[in-house]
């Protein structure tokens, strides 16, 4: 009877993780899974702000009831692994078909309030509530030490897989859910359930590979189940809640007007270094063309630009109210027409150049209030009186742009740039796409009453 309860945990296991990968496919930064390695399941996702680039969700799967004990167990093994392994896991998971009759609450509560966080998400002092009434309950079960743990990282998923074909059907529920377009025979489904288990299977403590995955549906369903698109990366303001399905940078430290302005170590540790990771990460992968979502200021846009830029293969789409400004696309004899005024400096301010970008606000008396500096001529002026209405005439103003500053540089020879902007951020992601061999450069972000202040640098 060991044996056969054996196979049976091991299959309720299985069934579970290939119920799972439909929705893991659809994450982009999902990166692969393996079966019985350190647990039961283990999941690696990309993470551009984790110390080590990557997060695992862990899954321990167990097919009997479990008592009360043996569910404390389960979550003091979660800890114990957390306190060695410190920014490893995202989520530990604890499946199983019930939780005693004394427990069944955690899982209810949680799953209310889960689900009821994104309805109340305008009402943060609701949802402060709720969450700290689930975390209180929680510690008053298990106590300070575990409490906090379970509310903020472990899960239960109730899970009732009593025979194959109810696993087969929840795969193929899974399967429309993420993949609404596809629509195999009960055939294809059952076949491509069967060869997802058995490769798992032969393949125990060994990764098994996002594209492998993806191969193995592609061709018992018949068709691929991912369209090749750009890589979708979300920019997270203090304005906008995380996007699933992207690669996530959070820059809401970096979005705000009050309070101190983050310092030029928070700049490159926060923003430079995420990005820096995912550019590289998409790089390796062979995802050179780069979808933007979300909302950010000027310095972020900037540097979301130049760590995407077009020398190291990158290509953008860059979202405005009038629709997307790609960056491969070309300017035409009439974009050329842009009346641009540039005034040139005759000389360097404390060695470095000035260079003032504005698109219908000019923003070189500002710099000049701000830095105290005496004349026009002393810093690269560069104005257009009329708006940028689509990616070519964006496309040409960054040449523009960068020619000019270029221009410059060759005769000048600057120790470093300070960059002053006043126009649309998708603008200045256009121009950091291009900014290649450039020096050294020092972004500025405009604060009412306070004029311009330094922000991130860029080496």
């Amino acid at each position: 009877m060991g044996g056969i309860i054996a196979q049976d945990g091991f299959d309720y296991q299985m069934w579970d993780a290939v119920v799972r990968i439909p929705a893991w496919l659809r994450e982009p930064v999902f990166e692969g899974l393996t079966v019985e390695g350190l647990e039961d399941v283990e999941a690696r996702f990309f993470a551009p702000h984790a110390p080590r680039s990557h997060v695992l969700d862990r899954f321990q799967a167990k097919s009997a009831q479990l008592t009360r004990g043996q569910v404390v167990d389960v979550f003091r093994g979660f800890a114990t692994f957390d306190d060695a392994h410190p920014g490893v896991v995202r989520a530990h998971v604890l499946v199983t078909p019930a939780l005693p009759k004394e427990l069944q609450w955690l899982a209810n509560d949680s799953d209310r309030v889960r689900r009821a966080r994104p309805f109340y998400a305008p009402f943060i002092d609701v949802v402060a509530v709720s969450d700290q009434k689930l975390e209180h309950d929680t510690i008053a079960e298990f106590g300070e030490k575990l409490g906090p743990r379970i509310v903020g990282s472990f899960e239960v998923f109730r899970r009732v897989l009593p025979d194959r074909p109810t696993a087969e059907a929840m795969f193929a529920a899974a399967l429309e859910d993420a993949f609404p377009g596809v629509d195999p025979s009960r055939r294809k489904v059952a076949d491509a359930f069967r060869t997802l288990a058995d490769h798992l299977g032969s393949h125990r403590g060994q990764m098994v590979e996002r594209f492998t995955l993806l191969g193995i549906l592609a061709e018992n369903l018949g068709a691929p189940l991912v369209v090749d698109g750009p890589l979708p990366v979300h920019i997270r303001s203090d304005r906008n809640a995380p996007l699933e399905r992207a690669v996530e940078i959070d820059a809401s430290a970096f979005s705000g007007t009050e309070g101190a302005p983050p310092s030029s170590e928070e700049w490159q540790s926060s923003l430079l270094v995420p990005l820096e990771r995912t550019a590289k990460w998409a790089h390796r992968n062979g995802q050179t063309r780069v979808r933007i979502t979300g909302s950010y200021r000027i310095s972020t846009a900037f540097a979301l630009g130049w760590s995407f830029r077009a020398a190291t293969g990158f290509e953008l789409k860059i979202p405005t109210r009038g629709g997307d400004w790609v960056t491969d696309e070309r300017p035409n004899l009439q974009d050329s027409e842009q009346p641009w005024e540039i005034a040139e400096p005759e000389r360097l301010h404390n060695g470095r150049l000035l260079v003032s970008i504005g698109v219908l606000r000019n923003p070189a008396l500002d710099v000049q209030s701000t830095l105290g500096v005496p004349h026009e001529t002393d810093m690269l002026s560069a104005y257009l009186g009329h708006p940028i209405t689509n990616g070519r005439e964006a496309q040409f103003a960054a040449q523009v742009i960068k020619r000019a500053v270029v221009e410059v540089t060759t005769r000048l020879a600057p120790t470093g740039i300070d960059f002053y902007f006043a126009g649309p951020a998708a603008l200045a992601v256009a121009i950091g796409h291009r900014w290649n061999a450039m020096p050294a450069t020092q972004l500025h972000e405009f604060r009412a009453g306070q004029g311009f202040i330094r922000s991130a640098m860029l080496p």
